[in-house]
């Protein structure tokens, strides 16, 4: 699939209705393409381990193109990757300081919350959910304090991010409460926390509220839509200057959401990221992880065996920041 250049800004339809069925993982046999070399650009500590990012730009025929109205694919550099353990059902993505990693991962009786080596890909520390019944999902953190959601078992835990010792509970009903269904993916955006649930909705929430009541407080919401279609399977999260980035299950897209009105306006195309053989053991593309030290995003999967550092270029998306949620 696709990355582009600033001069060449190719258009791509997502077409991930409530109804629709997932779309391969897999590339297309045949596709049509050009290729592109973009230089990189960072310091000699990234560079070290850094790979020139040649890429293969998908032309989008007709078919695809009735699917849904156009968000534009943000071109991005590659410029490193990092061993990522293979086993890790990862479900969340925070850059703990620097070289390290907080990741949440899933799966019955294997979720946990880790600390994580950046340059290695060793697990630091672990701790996990205490009983094979929970199943870990998106994680954020605030200040000295992690937020871990669990998938449809309506909790969730605080943790000391210097101890990993667990402070807080909270709870979220279901269905047909107004109030996320299940736990996905889990942001923060110096406000609010923000939520996803599978759906094309993101939940904006006070942290101090839910901690204080030990019950979700939800204060907004908001539908996310390409073009006019909602966009479901929005799954982990990241807030990156002003705007959501947000991975679609069983898709390679990560797209850019704005906070305020819940539109797509742009996306990134990560099916190139790892090698036909990488993919044969590997899951979805899930996890976003963001560092303002280095401006840095940092993406890998359920499974993958390695963690790359993109650089985005800034101009493309800036003008359309318009400061964070709820400011």
């Amino acid at each position: 699939m696709a990355r582009c250049c600033a001069s060449l800004l190719l258009s791509i339809f997502i077409g991930l209705m409530a109804c629709a069925a997932p779309p391969s993982n897999q590339p297309s046999a045949t596709p049509t393409s050009v290729v592109v070399s973009l230089p990189l650009a960072f310091g000699p500590e990234l560079t070290a381990t850094a790979t020139p990012a040649v890429v293969s730009l998908p032309l989008v025929g007709a078919a695809e193109s009735a699917l849904a109205q156009t968000p534009p694919l943000l071109p991005y550099r590659v410029v490193a990757s990092y061993p990522h353990d293979p086993n890790a059902w990862t479900q969340g993505l925070i850059v703990a300081g620097s070289g390290r990693l907080y990741e949440g991962t899933g799966d019955y009786a294997n979720s946990s919350l880790r600390e994580v080596d950046l340059v290695t890909g060793q697990v630091l520390r672990s701790v996990d959910l205490g009983n094979p019944t929970l199943y870990g999902e998106g994680i954020a953190q605030i200040g000295d304090r992690i937020f871990q959601l669990t998938w449809q078992n309506g909790q969730g835990f605080v943790y000391d991010a210097q101890s990993f010792t667990r402070i807080g509970t909270f709870s979220y009903p279901t269905p047909p409460a107004t109030m996320p269904r299940e736990g996905w993916g889990l942001t923060y955006d110096g406000v609010h926390l923000i939520m996803s649930d599978g759906t094309a909705t993101l939940y904006f929430i006070d942290p101090e509220a839910t901690v204080a009541s030990g019950q979700l407080t939800v204060v907004r919401s908001v539908t996310v839509r390409n073009g006019n279609q909602p966009l479901h399977r929005l799954n982990e999260l990241e807030y990156i200057n002003g705007v959501i980035f947000a991975n679609v299950w069983y898709s390679d897209l990560i797209v850019l959401v704005d906070p305020e009105q819940g539109q797509v306006i742009g996306a990134l195309d990560m099916s190139d990221l790892l090698t036909p053989q990488e993919r044969a053991t590997a899951d979805v593309l899930n996890g976003i992880a963001y560092d303002p030290a280095s401006d840095l995003i940092f993406v890998t999967g359920k499974y993958w065996p390695r963690l790359f550092a993109i650089a985005l270029e800034q101009k493309l998306y800036l003008p359309l920041i318009a400061g964070p949620a709820g400011q």
